[in-house]
This record gives C-alpha cells, structure tokens and sequence, in this order.
C-alpha cells in the first residue's frame, strides 16, 4: 500500500490552484456531491499526483472509473485484510474506484477483476488535504 498526501492550499505544482481554482473553491466551501469529488480527484491525479510518483508509475488508471463513497462495511473488510492502515478511522469522505466482493476487488462498472487493468485506490478527503491509499501489492512506483 501508498499513501500520498495532497495539500490543496500547498501544492507542488505552480500552475495547480490558478488551473483548478474554480473546482477547488467549490469543494472547499462545502459543495461534495459526487460529480465535483469525481471531478477534484481526477485534476488533482492529472495534474498534481504526477508530481509525487515515479515516471513508471501508471497514475492515469485512478481515473479509469468513477469514485464512489466506500461503505463501512467493505472499509471494514479492508482493514481486517491488512490492506487499509489500522490507524484510519471510517468517514463519510472516503471515496473508492472499486467494490471489494470475497476478498477480490471488482471493476463495478464492468463487474470484473479490477487488477486487470486498473489500480485500486481509496482517496480520503479531508478538508484541505486529499489522501490516496493506492491498493496494489506492488507499490515500488510510489515516491515515500
């Protein structure tokens, strides 16, 4: 597992804020329906995660699905797996671009294996700070 830790007021990128001002205010004044989250996730991998992993890693798969809030259930059943740090606690601003069925993680727009072709992701949002969890066994492309 990665962790990356993104300060939306902090970015590493010059041009992030004066690009995504608009979508970044929004969020930050309270607006969270799933079409902005989508939308702030998606500018923020694009234009400001890059900045944090090695050239290999294949950052564009976090945006091949949508995000959806993660159940406290199947967050559950990724901290009894050992995939989610025990130190995180459940909240309503957590967000996945998979469903976790029988240990395996599925593809829900297509109802397939997920580790195909994309990588697993839980992104935190708290306040200013967007927090990915990336859920691949093999996270040599994450800068620590």
């Amino acid at each position: 597992m990665g962790r990356i830790i993104i300060d939306l007021n902090n970015p590493k990128s010059e041009y992030f804020i004066t690009q995504n001002g608009e979508i970044i205010n929004k969020y930050l004044s309270g607006i969270q329906d799933i079409n902005l989250v989508n939308e702030l996730i998606n500018k923020v991998v694009y234009d400001e995660l890059i900045l944090y992993v090695e050239e290999e890693f294949m950052y564009f798969s976090l945006c091949k699905t949508s995000y959806n809030t993660i159940s406290q259930n199947i967050f559950v059943e990724l901290q009894n797996s050992a995939l989610l740090p025990q130190f995180l606690q459940y909240s309503e601003n957590m967000y996945v671009n998979f469903d976790y069925e029988n240990d395996i993680f599925i593809n829900y727009e297509l109802g397939e294996d997920y580790l195909k072709n994309n990588i697993p992701c839980l992104v935190h949002l708290d306040k200013n700070m967007l927090i990915f969890y990336i859920l691949d066994e093999d996270d040599l492309f994450i800068i620590p």
